[in-house]
């Protein structure tokens, strides 16, 4: 997806494009990203997240939307649920100048 393309993001279709790469970068079999709850934790939940996964995800989550969203110290808050991952890369796009 193009810059220009996320323009008009909003933070339902960053989830929608989130899900997937999350099961996806976690090998997770068990659920399909219709089944993801939006506020289902990620750290301290049911996938079992480890920061091996997390460096993993943080690395397909910039690839996918063209973000650094990790820069300095891991903002742990961020990473509770869907809906607060897909803020904060709504965040990251924003300070990127990609709105």
């Amino acid at each position: 997806m193009q810059g220009r393309d996320k323009v008009n993001m909003d933070v339902r279709e960053i989830k929608a494009q989130l899900k997937p790469l999350i099961i996806s970068s976690l090998r997770i079999t068990e659920v399909s990203p219709d089944q993801m709850d939006d506020n289902m934790r990620l750290l301290d939940g049911d996938f079992e997240i480890d920061s091996v996964d997390i460096l993993q995800l943080i690395i397909d989550i910039e690839k996918k939307f063209e973000i650094k969203l990790v820069s300095g110290r891991f903002d742990r808050d961020a990473w509770l649920s869907v809906n607060t991952l897909a803020e904060a890369i709504k965040s990251k796009m924003q300070q990127s100048g990609i709105k």
